[in-house]
């Protein structure tokens, strides 16, 4: 087996590469090394069987533009050095390691570049990712959960390649994604499909390629040290840096992306600041496709947003934000984003604690909650 957690061979003949495929994409490996990095908006945009690693040569990850229109490519990890390529919003690079640097722009605080195969990129607008692709599972009952593991995989209106896809970037499926996995149908092909259900439109057909998905185990909800009743999270703004903690014991921490100011097309501008305050955690789900601001011009619609910790009732919450790294610096709609991986230690450690079966849930009256302290 590989580290991909199903064998080359069998990923191959799962998806249904053959021979012309498969000489295809050694020809976009080659273009790969001999020009700017691969992207799937350009040579062949409807390609869903690319294997990245396979055209990268299995690198120590992914890294998927997202956030930013086009970003430069510099000798070196500083925005001084010279540019000598760009990449746009959806590549795919090859990540080798992360180095420190100098920053890139205002908007942007991290220090950390990533080293390419073509040069030095900024991380702000780079999200961190890997390929790992899985044996179709049958889908009884309610279904499951499950996580996107690739860089980016489609919705479909049918359980088919040939079938029109759903191609607004609200319907995309984006690594580190959560969806309830409610049924499974295989193509002539033999491949095997998902359909995912949507939280807002239950009854839209949203079929996606089942080995993209990874079936979370029942484990994997499992509380953290529910043992300890005194948990209590803070909230920086200044600093934008959340802390865990039980008692006066400090076990874990993150930096976050919090709400800011946003003008729209007229001028008029909106503030979407997290509030102040002592909360404590009223509600938690797994999953949540998020949308609002399209009456006053700054739409946003994203699905799929993981392991949502809600803490008011506007609507504000910790949770995962897989359309950007650009953590330490404020911009959101008033949510607190981290990481998808700090959301989801944050969602299984802070009470009230949730099942496996509950995809939504308020706090019981008396039961145990988390304080938040946003100062």
């Amino acid at each position: 087996m590989s580290q991909t957690g199903i064998s080359r061979r069998r990923f191959l003949q799962a998806a249904g590469l053959g021979s012309v495929a498969l000489a295809s994409l050694k020809a976009q490996r080659a273009l790969a090394a001999g020009g700017r990095p691969f992207s799937q908006s350009e040579e062949d945009p409807i390609n869903e069987l690319i294997s990245y690693n396979e055209l990268y040569g299995n690198p120590p990850f992914l890294g998927r533009v997202h956030g930013a229109t086009w970003l430069r490519i510099f000798t070196a990890p500083t925005p001084s050095a010279n540019s000598i390529d760009r990449v746009f919003w959806g590549d795919v690079l090859p990540i080798y390691r992360g180095v420190r640097g100098d920053p890139y722009d205002s908007r942007a605080r991290s220090t950390v570049w990533f080293e390419t195969d073509r040069g030095y990129i900024h991380s702000a607008y780079v999200v961190p990712c890997h390929e790992i692709f899985h044996e179709p599972q049958p889908v009884t009952g309610d279904g499951f959960w499950g996580e996107i593991t690739v860089p980016v995989s489609w919705q479909h209106h049918r359980p088919s390649l040939d079938s029109l896809r759903w191609d607004f970037d609200w319907y995309k499926c984006y690594y580190a994604q959560v969806h309830r996995v409610i049924d499974r149908a295989d193509d002539e092909q033999g491949r095997a499909w998902y359909r995912l259900y949507d939280d807002l439109e239950e009854n839209r057909q949203a079929w996606v390629l089942a080995h993209h998905v990874r079936p979370i185990p029942r484990a994997e909800f499992d509380p953290i040290s529910p043992e300890v009743e005194d948990k209590w999270i803070e909230i920086l703004l200044d600093e934008q840096m959340l802390s865990c903690y039980e008692g006066q014991d400090l076990v874990f921490q993150t930096r976050i992306a919090s709400g800011t100011s946003y003008s729209n097309d007229s001028g008029e501008e909106f503030d979407f600041s997290t509030p102040y305050g002592e909360y404590t955690v009223q509600r938690k789900r797994p999953s949540r496709r998020m949308r609002g601001g399209h009456d006053i011009g700054l739409g946003y619609d994203v699905n799929g947003v993981p392991w949502c910790t809600y803490f008011t009732f506007t609507g504000a919450a910790i949770h995962g934000a897989y359309w950007h790294n650009n953590f330490g610096y404020p911009r959101s709609h008033g949510c607190i984003n981290v990481t998808p991986d700090a959301a989801k230690w944050i969602y299984r450690w802070a009470p009230p604690y949730m099942g496996y079966e509950d995809a939504y849930r308020w706090a019981e009256e008396g039961e145990l909650a988390a304080k938040i302290v946003i100062r």
